[in-house]
């Protein structure tokens, strides 16, 4: 949620709920709105805006008006595996199980495809100042593509490959240290941050032995930046960024 002010879900029954902190440091949930009871593959969350992708249907979209969350025109792409609000939530982009990255602008934009990539596209991020995404695909790849200005849209800009032998992907690729750093794959129980306008490894950070890394996060915020991993065995660790030469 916008300022970390809670976490927003989609669980399996359709329901998407907020869970967010009381004064007295509890959490609590709430009910958003039922998206359906058809299998989906993802969500996306902004402020006053909600999308859900389900394989057969397409994209659903609520928008927050008067009071109550009303459903808007769907985005009639199917196979979709991978969405994010951008333009402060005016549009989406999403990735499909066939590689290709578009964009729509909501609730009554036309579908465009942004680039054409070759395997499934499985999670995407965006910077802050959404110029770009990171598009993480299916075989150990995110490429970096531009979203944003015009002789710009669909470019791929740079590609972070894992090695096939030795490299783990468990978790989408993720910016980081103010969008400077790719945080993507591990190898031998280390999380590698990325260069990302070079688009070499900067290093690993070290978790032990046969630490499984599942979940990272970043978090910029002026001059504070800080990464969070988690992994399979419960390990929740906290780190500065590293700097770039």
């Amino acid at each position: 949620m916008l300022d970390d002010l809670g976490v927003v879900s989609l669980c399996q029954d359709g329901i998407i709920g907020k869970w967010t902190r009381t004064n007295q440091n509890h959490w609590q949930w709430a009910k958003l709105l039922d998206a359906g009871k058809e299998d989906s593959t993802c969500f996306a969350y902004q402020r006053d805006r909600i999308a859900v992708a389900f394989p057969r249907l397409g994209v659903k979209v609520w928008i927050w008006i008067k009071g109550t969350w009303q459903p808007q025109r769907s985005i009639l792409r199917q196979n979709v595996t991978s969405i994010k609000f951008v333009e402060d939530g005016e549009a989406l982009i999403g990735g499909t199980s066939d590689g290709v990255l578009w964009y729509c602008q909501v609730p009554n934009g036309t579908l465009r495809a942004y680039a054409f990539l070759k395997s499934k596209v499985y999670h995407l991020d965006v910077n802050a100042s959404g110029t770009h995404a990171i598009v993480s695909q299916s075989g150990g790849r995110a490429h970096l593509v531009g979203i944003q200005q015009m002789d710009h849209k669909g470019k791929i800009e740079q590609v972070y490959v894992m090695n096939a032998e030795s490299g783990v992907v468990a978790f989408g690729a993720k910016f980081a240290n103010c969008c400077r750093m790719v945080l993507f794959g591990s190898i031998d129980s280390n999380l590698l941050v990325w260069d990302r306008v070079k688009g070499g490894v900067v290093c690993g950070l070290d978790h032990g032995d046969s630490e499984h890394i599942q979940a990272v996060a970043s978090f910029d915020r002026g001059a504070n930046a800080y990464i969070v991993t988690g992994t399979k065995r419960g390990l929740l660790s906290w780190w500065k960024p590293p700097p770039l030469e």
